[in-house]
Formats: C-alpha cells, sequence, structure tokens
C-alpha cells in the first residue's frame, strides 16, 4: 500500500479549485432566486400520513452561472437531475417562499451543478403528521424511517425532472437518517453519506459514553423531547432554562432521582431510557448497523477526531458498514473537526488547540462532492477507500505537521501494537516494569466531582475534547503519568485501547483514562478519553457489582484517533473517576438502576490503579505507525 505524504485530492470532471476567503464563498440570494425555484409539499406516504418537503428545483434553461469562483466547471443548463435529499427532525426554516440558507454555502456545489435539492420533516415533526419517536426501530413495523425514505423518492422520481439517482446526506441526528437511506434499499438510491451518524445511544452516542449518562441529553431533550400538541413551524420552549455554568446547575441535584424529578414526566423518551440501565432489546433495535447487510448503495461516512457527540458513531458506521455493506463502495473521511465541522467554512481550533483553515473547504469541494458527482452523474474518478488527516502539532504559530492522506483501510494495515506501560513513579514507558507490582491510589468522592473542563459556561463546552487539562493534574484525585519528551514523532492512528487493573473499596465506580499531549509551551491537550464502569466490565448487557478490594481486569477501546505526538511534546495519560458533568456522577454502588440513586446511595471510593510486570502490568495499547 502506498500513502502520498502531500496528497491533494484530484477533483471530479478536473474541477478549478480557487482558494478565497471565507467570507467570500457564499452564492448570492440573487443568484438562487433567479437559478431555483422553491416548492413546500406534502408528500403521502403509504399509511397516509404526509411529510413536509422543501423541493428546490433548477429554473431550466439558465446558464447556472455563479457569483464567485467555487467549482469552475458548470453543469449543462438543462436536465434531468440528480437528487440529493437530507431528512431532519429540525427545522427546515424558513418555511414559505424565502431559501434556506443552507444553499449558499453547505450546498452551494449542488446548487452551481444543478442538482434538484430536497429538504424533509421526519413524520411527528414541525409541519409534517404523524408521531415523532426518537431513533424508531427499522424493520419492526411499518411505517419506519426506512419506508418513509422509500416512498419519498418513490414520489420524487415520478414529481421532478430527474436522472433517476438519489443520494442521501446529513449530518448528527440527519446522519442518522442517511443510514436509515441506505436500509431502504430503494434502488434509486445510488449514494448516501451518515456524517457524524447516531449509531447506538447506549455504548458511545450522545446519549451515554461507555454506559454512562450523558447530561448534554437531558439538556438536549429539554426542547427536542418535548412531545408537540399539532403541526407546527415552531421549536417548542425548554422545558426550563439553565442560567448559569453547567457544573454548578448540576452539583445542586445531589442524586440522580431529584436531577430527573425536574423534568415532571415531561420527556417520554428520558423516561423510557431511564428503565433501561443496560444494554437489552430496547436500545438493540434502535441501533441501525445491524441491519446494513440490506443496503446497497455506495456509502462514504464522515467523522471527527474531536466530535464530542457521535465520534464513536462514525466509526462504528464505518466498520458495520465494511462487515456487512456492499463490498468496494464503502468510503472513510476522517479529519481533526469536531461535531459537523466539515460544513463550517470558518473552523480552525478547539479551545487552544489548533488545526489550520480550509479544511471544511477541502471536503466540500474535493472529497463530498466528487463522492456525490461519481455515483448520481457517472463523472470523475472512484473516490480514495479512506481519508484522513490527523492532527499533530496544534500550536497556533506551529499548527501542522501533516497532511491529507490517502489509504486502503482504516485503521492502516501498517499500523501495529505498541505497549505503553503505566510505570512506578507515575511514569510512562515501552519497556515493561522490572517490579512485580506497585499501586497508585486516589480517592473519588461524589461530593466533589472532577469537572469534564477547567473553563465555566452556561453551554456545553465542545472545545474540552481538547481542553487544557492542567485544572485535573493539581487534583488529588486525578493521577498522572508522564512519558520522557519525545525525540522523534510519535504516529498514532487506529482504536487505543486501556488495559488496567483496578481495586475499589466500593461495589461500582467509573474508571475514566485519558490521553493528553502536554506541548512545549504548557499547554496539555487531551487528545482521548475512554471510560468503563466497574460494574460493566464483562459487558453491557451483563451488569455485575465489584467486590471490593478484589483486582478487576478492564481491556476497553477508546474512541478512533489519528494524531502525531511530535518531537519535544510528552504524552501524559491520566486516570479518574468522574467527569463532571459530561457523565453523570455513578453513585459507586452497585445498583440495578443507578437512574434512581437517591442522596444515601452516593459513596466515597478508594481506587488503586494495580501495575508491574508480566500479568500485573496495567497499560494503554497504541496502534503505532513505525
Amino acid at each position: 500500500m502506498q500513502v502520498n505524504q502531500k496528497f491533494v485530492i484530484i477533483a471530479a470532471l478536473t474541477l478549478i479549485l480557487t482558494t478565497v476567503n471565507a467570507r467570500g464563498q457564499k452564492l448570492s440570494p440573487k443568484w438562487l432566486v433567479e437559478n431555483y425555484t422553491k416548492r413546500e409539499v406534502m408528500v403521502p406516504m403509504r399509511d397516509g400520513v404526509k411529510l413536509c418537503t422543501a423541493v428546490y428545483e433548477p429554473v431550466e434553461g439558465l446558464t447556472a452561472k455563479p457569483d464567485s469562483a467555487w467549482t469552475g466547471a458548470q453543469a449543462a443548463p438543462g436536465g434531468p437531475h440528480p437528487i440529493i435529499m437530507m431528512r431532519t427532525p429540525y427545522s427546515l426554516g424558513p418555511y414559505g417562499k424565502t431559501f434556506s440558507d443552507n444553499l449558499r454555502v453547505y450546498m452551494r456545489t449542488y446548487a452551481e451543478q444543478r442538482y434538484i435539492i430536497v429538504y424533509q420533516n421526519v413524520r411527528g415533526t414541525y409541519l409534517s403528521e404523524g408521531d415523532f419517536e426518537n431513533v424508531r426501530p427499522v424493520g419492526k413495523a411499518e411505517p419506519d424511517d426506512a419506508t418513509d425514505t422509500y416512498d419519498t423518492v418513490d414520489w420524487l422520481l415520478a414529481n421532478t425532472h430527474n436522472n433517476g439517482k438519489v443520494g442521501v446526506k446529513g449530518i448528527s441526528y440527519n446522519g442518522y437518517y442517511s443510514t436509515v437511506a441506505a436500509l431502504s434499499a430503494h434502488p434509486a438510491i445510488a449514494a448516501v453519506s451518515p456524517q457524524a451518524p447516531i449509531a447506538d445511544w447506549f455504548v458511545g452516542d450522545d446519549a451515554h459514553f461507555g454506559g454512562e449518562f450523558q447530561m448534554g441529553m437531558y439538556t438536549f431533550g429539554l426542547s427536542f423531547m418535548r412531545k408537540r400538541r399539532s403541526p407546527t413551524i415552531r421549536r417548542a420552549a425548554p422545558l426550563l432554562t439553565i442560567d448559569k455554568d453547567v457544573y454548578d446547575y448540576f452539583y445542586e441535584y445531589e442524586d440522580a432521582s431529584s436531577l430527573f424529578a425536574t423534568l415532571k414526566d415531561s420527556l417520554d423518551f428520558i423516561n423510557q431510557l431511564r428503565r433501561h440501565p443496560a444494554y437489552d432489546d430496547f436500545w438493540a433495535e434502535r441501533n441501525p448497523l445491524s441491519q446494513l447487510g440490506k443496503a446497497r448503495a455506495a456509502m462514504l461516512v464522515v467523522g471527527g477526531w474531536y466530535d464530542a457527540e457521535d465520534c464513536y458513531g462514525s466509526f462504528e458506521t464505518y466498520r458495520k458498514a465494511m462487515e456487512l455493506g456492499p463490498e468496494g463502495k464503502i468510503f472513510l473521511v476522517a479529519g481533526p473537526w469536531s461535531h459537523g465541522a466539515w460544513k463550517s467554512l470558518d473552523y480552525d481550533h478547539l479551545s487552544d488547540a489548533w488545526f489550520g483553515k480550509g479544511l471544511a473547504l477541502d471536503f466540500l469541494k474535493d472529497m463530498e462532492y466528487p463522492f456525490f458527482a461519481y455515483y448520481l452523474e457517472g463523472k470523475g474518478e472512484r473516490p480514495a477507500p479512506v481519508t484522513i488527516l490527523p492532527s499533530g502539532e496544534t500550536m497556533k504559530d506551529k499548527v501542522g505537521g501533516t497532511e491529507w492522506e490517502r489509504t486502503e483501510a482504516w485503521p492502516k494495515q501498517e499500523a501495529r501494537p505498541a505497549r505503553l506501560y503505566l510505570s512506578e513513579g507515575e511514569t510512562l514507558s515501552f519497556d515493561e516494569p522490572e517490579s512485580l507490582k506497585f499501586s497508585f491510589k486516589y480517592v473519588s468522592d461524589p461530593r466533589r466531582p472532577v469537572p469534564y473542563c477547567g473553563e465555566t459556561s452556561s453551554d456545553w463546552n465542545r472545545g474540552s475534547w481538547c481542553g487544557d487539562q492542567k485544572f485535573a493534574t493539581r487534583r488529588t484525585d486525578v493521577i498522572s503519568f508522564l512519558s520522557p519528551v519525545l525525540t522523534d514523532t510519535l504516529k498514532v492512528e487506529g482504536v487505543i485501547r486501556a488495559h488496567i487493573k483496578v481495586q475499589a473499596s466500593t461495589t461500582d465506580a467509573d474508571i475514566i483514562v485519558k490521553v493528553v499531549d502536554i506541548r512545549p509551551d504548557g499547554y496539555q491537550a487531551q487528545i482521548r478519553f475512554g471510560l468503563m464502569p466497574l460494574r460493566f466490565r464483562k459487558g453491557f448487557d451483563k451488569p455485575e457489582a465489584a467486590v471490593p478490594g478484589e483486582t478487576v481486569s478492564l481491556d476497553f477501546a477508546m474512541n478512533d484517533l489519528a494524531h502525531h505526538f511530535m518531537p519535544g511534546h510528552r504524552i501524559m495519560v491520566q486516570i479518574q473517576s468522574s467527569m463532571f458533568p459530561f457523565v453523570w456522577m455513578n453513585p459507586q454502588k452497585f445498583m440495578e438502576n443507578p437512574y434512581f440513586a437517591g442522596p444515601e446511595d452516593y459513596q466515597t471510593s478508594e481506587i488503586s490503579i494495580i501495575s508491574g510486570s508480566a500479568e500485573e502490568a496495567s497499560y494503554l495499547e497504541l496502534p503505532i505507525i513505525r
């Protein structure tokens, strides 16, 4: 396998690419109204429910000349046209005659190439009829979101001037609906692109992290999960507001029971979630990935290394698609993005970790559009199987050190596992410790949880995934292991696995392992973390109490990563038992259902991390590119 270190993708149609300032990247509203029409249609489904659908169609016979350089080559003025569609539970606003601003940047290439651009509210949202269900099971009973996609495509084929080819894409929840579109197996759906898609709301996306409840789902649900009374163009008002730092807000609630009591039984899905505290059929039915054997469309999966919402979903979708999906038609693009940042032309950093400008432009013009052009228009070249941009030097004045890379597989075939041991003196070494056994101790107090970041905010801090960890290094309930200063670049690309031996004085606790890049300027950039509750050590479907004082072996994977530790940097590994309120505080007492923990259930736990030589070793397994 060969990798181009200075890779520049050859765009479909030999597009002439011109780099311009982000402020000049938008199509003008005047150009859009001269070259496109908009109609809102209530498209009927097989059960009679009608879904609100905005259809933007090219004006026939006009020469679509843009107001500034973007793609260079232009589509012919006449049809028939390919269709690109997004299905969403969020607003299609503005409703009525006004055009969506999305067409001016995020969908600009498709407008210039004269695609039919379609947005649709899924059933039960905004102006669409029917009842909404979060991550509605596919294939359990009709109608579902797969049959709704199928029926919509049938209608579009019969009611637009199209070429018989349909693509579906979307980010986050919309990415989930892109995966489901593939499951519909409609013969006209030739390509889909799930971007940061939901895959499993128990193991790693949005609602849980490592099986522990993410408080972002609580705040997200305050508006999104309120039941609407009738079709409307308005978003539901939040059930309550958070007007202080999220740490302080959630800290006011001593226990899970008092926190969830604030919802007053108003959010049906949160109440359902609380009744399923371990992986069971409820969660399995809401994971669409097991059904990817139905897919026939080509699939471009997109993810960000620093996506705080659906990093897990991106790479798990890719893995399952490679296992079950159509052979030779599965592709991956990943870079140092936060959630959905590949559509933001201004994105270049998170917290004080800098990645450089132009990443979104690279993606939209050189990766996403050529994928759809190949499968919907029959133009250009087949995309590279995998395209990645590792993060590297993140200091603002030295950012870089990596280039876009094309490869045949992810993880790369040449990646080799290397053990990074937790060693004596709170150090890290690739050499196995000589001592047979030693331990490191800290006390985890639920009344004083470790914050998830060092900055205060009344909203969630997405930059925390690359945030400075000095605030945690100073705490006595966080153990920090340090490597020597690196003399060569260390390329970590793939899945980091934690193999940790633990003793706890209680029957449950969370073990959180963080990987940190310490820069020469002193910034401690978190680049990856993983979490495993002791109760799930034998599986998310097999909760079991730990025996106080007994050594437990934990073996768990972190989310995929491509990061190059540069010369002059150091690696730090931190271990702690809370990351509040990113995940809710574990009571540290085994309970059949910790969502109903009361104040009397929360216990202080003394945690010992055991390491040593041979079978006593605790270590991280790093996928290293030599």
